[in-house]
């Protein structure tokens, strides 16, 4: 499942890279938002469907600390949970820091 969530980040980083350089239209930055939307679902549903070990064996005392495979699809997570964020702003007209052109 890491390795699923990894292929999401690619996936999401592909189509940004795509809507930055080469089709900077309206028409496609809505579906670039409903595409990181659905993979944004995607690793929401892994995070819950996970199935491994979601704890590491090293329990400090009133903490414990994510395993490095569960850690990774919460990241992924939460990285593209922001980047859903930025997506929306930049769709609504909030702020165009997503696609700014570096």
């Amino acid at each position: 499942m890491p390795f699923l969530a990894l292929l999401l980040d690619l996936a999401a980083a592909g189509g940004y890279f795509l809507q930055l350089h080469f089709f900077p239209n309206k028409p496609l930055e809505v579906a670039g938002v409903l595409v990181q939307l659905a993979l944004t679902i995607g690793l929401l549903w892994l995070t819950i469907r996970y199935r491994g070990p979601r704890y590491s064996n090293f329990r400090p005392e009133g903490y414990s600390y994510f395993s490095i495979r569960y850690g990774i699809i919460v990241l992924s997570l939460i990285l593209n949970g922001l980047l859903l964020f930025l997506y929306g702003l930049n769709l609504f007209g909030g702020n165009d820091v997503i696609f700014s052109g570096f």
